[in-house]
């Protein structure tokens, strides 16, 4: 029994021993629990207090970045600045040196460019019409004589009369100076009523164009209109003088006879047997009376050569003209559009916008800006200086030798300078010229090239060379670029930094094509104006031809001459004349056409001198067709000549 109880307390104990100590257990259990709960509350503070730092460490990262940005901006700018004061240290230093004595300069709106072009138009249009009445009184003079050859011709046996009846030759060569005069006098007062009239209005229509100008006012000017009529009467009357004073050194008793024809000679063409044996007999009359009446045929080709010749200058004006903006703006600057930037602290992420879209074939970045040109003898001019890197130009520049075909390109021998402004300051290659940097520092720079160029004036240098002769470095404030979107390149320039503005050459080209279109208008009057002179002198002509030859033309229906063959023996003749009239007139017009095109040149504009074989081609052919609508005209005389009277005795 005692070992039951034993056995039962050691086992109450060890049963005690283990509940106390699961007891203590679950103490320690509850203990860790609670230590747990205030772990996990710790660890959320702790995410917690992580997470803040984390975004007060995104925060002050973006701080640091917005802070770095504004240093390396300021430090841009203040890099900047150093550079422009030193250059303005230097600059202020080099004219205080020679700083000349103090002077006033006033500049009125004459000084404007819109009005120095417009008085330089006005100019040009004073040298034409200073020009041009030279080439009309040839052509009037000729048609006088034409025309007196023809009355005096008509006339012969009347000034017979005249002189058998003992008029002196004075007085009557002074009848035929009268007749001269009166119809110098009405045809001036006529021409120069509706000449005023027309030629003013459609030179100012086409001024209008280009300018803002107020509605025409037309006024006679006395002086120029006496000037005009009495240049004209004493032409037409030394021009009538000439041709009568030949008539009347024959005796009355051979003016009373019919005037002998000429006798007919050998030509060259005869000396050519296998050809000239193969000529029908009228085309042999035809080569023979050409060179048998050798002043109709001077009067003739002369005549035509002249209306020829003022076609050409015509065409070649507006060929001259047209073709320049196509070379200025389509080959010379190679490119559509420039961009004008304030600065050049984004250059590089400009360029990527830009070089990123597809649509942009060439970006090239360079520097331009005005400068003064000091040239001999105290003269100076401004240019417009680009400044490219030498390699990168190539994408962009055209440029071009001034034989117009030889390419040249920029490199670090020397400046490459505009064409018109070495003409207008006799410039040449190897020359040495002095002109300011961006910062206004005067330097000389050589002259290695001088290339073709139309439009102001322009000198172009490499970064290299303008480093090394100003000593400041280069800031690309402009980028050129060729494109084939325009709306894609619009919206390009919206995300560009420092972007001030986008030219389009396009706007250039269309402009000047509205001038063309005005330029269309003038030349048609040129075109009317030389056929209007062909006209008279071919009819002229072939009226002194007729009345000389009207006893041969009714001989020639007596024999049994067709009208068609007629017709063909005498317009053969004046058709001939007429095409050597015209390919003479031709190399006429190239000198009458190079010589309008230097009266026209502007100081800052510079026209071609090419004329289109097209345009040769067009004044030949309205040559040939005017001769040919004459030919219309006078078809009906010789039709209507009567053979009898004319074969019949003079009376």
């Amino acid at each position: 029994m005692k070992a039951i109880d034993e056995q039962f307390n050691g086992s109450v104990e060890k049963t005690f021993i283990q509940l106390r100590t699961l007891y203590e257990a679950r103490a320690q259990l509850q203990t860790a629990r609670i230590q747990l709960e205030a772990g996990k509350e710790s660890a959320e503070e702790g995410m917690k207090a992580l997470e803040d730092a984390k975004a007060q460490l995104e925060a002050g990262k973006r701080k640091y970045e917005q802070g770095l940005k504004e240093y390396n901006e300021g430090l841009m700018d203040f890099n900047d600045e150093i550079e422009k004061a030193q250059n303005e240290l230097n600059k202020a230093t080099e004219e205080l040196e020679d700083l000349p004595n103090a002077s006033w300069i006033i500049l009125d709106r004459n000084s404007h460019y819109s009005s120095y072009m417009f008085k330089n138009t006005i100019k040009q249009m004073s040298a034409i019409g200073y020009a041009m009445p030279f080439l009309f009184y040839l052509v009037a003079a000729l048609v006088c004589m034409t025309t007196m050859t023809r009355l005096i011709d008509e006339q012969r046996s009347q000034i017979g009369i005249f002189m058998a009846l003992g008029f002196s030759s004075g007085q009557v060569i002074g009848k035929y100076v009268v007749y001269a005069l009166l119809a110098t006098l009405s045809g001036g007062i006529l021409g120069i009523l509706f000449g005023q009239l027309v030629f003013p209005t459609v030179i100012y229509v086409t001024w209008r164009l280009m300018y803002d100008l107020p509605p025409i006012e037309l006024y006679y000017p006395w002086q120029y209109v006496l000037i005009c009529i009495a240049a004209f009467s004493i032409l037409m009357s030394v021009v009538t003088f000439l041709v009568a004073r030949g008539t009347m050194n024959e005796m009355p008793s051979s003016l009373l006879r019919p005037k002998a024809p000429k006798n007919s000679k050998r030509v060259l063409l005869e000396r050519i047997t296998f050809l000239w044996k193969r000529l029908p007999f009228t085309s042999k009359i035809t080569a023979r009376n050409i060179f048998r009446y050798k002043s109709r045929f001077l009067m003739t080709v002369i005549g035509v050569a002249g209306c020829t010749g003022l076609l050409v200058v015509g065409f070649g004006v507006r060929d001259s003209i047209s073709d320049v903006v196509a070379i200025q703006y389509g080959r010379i600057f190679n490119y559509d559009y420039h961009i004008t930037l304030n600065s050049d602290h984004h250059l590089k992420e400009n360029l990527d916008v830009l070089k990123d879209d597809l649509s942009n074939q060439e970006v090239v970045a360079f520097m331009t800006y005005t400068s003064k040109a000091y040239l001999n003898e105290g003269e100076d001019d401004t240019l417009t200086v680009e400044v490219f890197d030498a390699r990168e130009s190539k994408s962009v520049l055209g440029l071009n030798d001034r034989d117009r075909r030889t390419p040249i390109e920029l490199d670090n021998s020397g400046v490459i300078l505009s064409e018109k402004f070495a003409i207008n300051h006799h410039i040449k290659e190897g020359d040495y010229v002095t002109i300011e940097s961006t910062s206004g520092l005067k330097r000389e720079v050589k002259v290695a090239r001088i290339c073709e160029f139309y439009f102001q004036h322009y000198m172009f240098i490499s970064e290299s060379y303008y480093e090394d002769t100003f000593g400041e470095n280069v800031h690309c404030n402009t980028i050129a670029v060729s494109s084939d979107n325009r709306e894609e390149l619009i919206r390009d320039t919206g995300k560009l930094e420092d972007f001030v503005s986008l030219t389009d050459f396009s706007g250039f080209i269309d402009q000047f094509n509205t001038m063309l279109k005005a330029l269309n208008f003038i030349i048609a009057v040129i075109i009317v104006a030389a056929g209007s002179l062909a006209l008279v002198v071919l009819m002229n002509l072939i009226q002194v031809n007729v009345a000389e030859r009207i006893r041969e033309i009714a001989t020639l229906k007596v024999l049994g001459f067709h009208d068609r063959e007629v017709n063909s023996y005498i317009f053969k003749e004046i058709l001939l004349l007429s095409i050597i009239g015209g390919l003479l007139g031709l190399p006429l017009g190239v000198l009458e056409h190079h010589f309008i095109m230097n009266v026209i040149n502007m100081e800052m504009m510079m026209f071609g001198m090419n004329i289109s074989l097209f345009s040769f081609s067009v004044s030949f052919a309205i040559t040939v067709l005017f001769t040919l609508l004459v030919f219309a005209f006078m078809k009906r005389r010789l039709n209507n000549i009567e053979m009898v009277e004319s074969l019949k005795s003079v009376e």
